[in-house]
């Protein structure tokens, strides 16, 4: 039997992979895998790119061919990433994006069902 896998030692190396790479894997707890980038759909036929860092602390927006880097910010209710003068708010499925508290984005919605990404372990 020297063939035989040792699965205690593969789930050690599968967890610490994981791990490394930012996931945190918690049996029966739903997690995320987003994309890296979502271009979302807005009003008025607009389209509104959003990528994130994997974890979470920096998005960037292409605005008119310009990327505009935020940070996260603070906010009670949904995502928040801002430099000051562009705030993006992101709540699930939904996004929009101002210029000094005017709208320039919204409402967006992600083309994509942002649940397909959620996987239970």
């Amino acid at each position: 039997m020297k063939n035989r896998p040792n699965y205690s030692t593969l789930a050690v190396l599968a967890t610490g992979g994981m791990l490394a790479a930012g996931c945190v894997v918690v049996p029966g707890v739903e997690v995320t895998a987003l994309p890296t980038r979502i271009d979302y759909a807005c009003a008025g036929g607009k389209t509104l790119p959003v990528a994130r860092a994997p974890e979470q602390r920096m998005a960037a927006v292409l605005i008119d061919g310009r990327e505009i880097l935020l940070r996260a910010g603070e906010s009670a209710a949904q995502e928040k990433y801002t430099d000051g003068q562009y705030s993006l708010y992101l709540d699930g499925e939904k996004a929009f994006l101002e210029e000094n508290g005017i709208v320039l984005f919204g409402p967006c919605t992600s083309p994509v069902p942002l649940s397909k990404y959620y996987r239970t372990y």
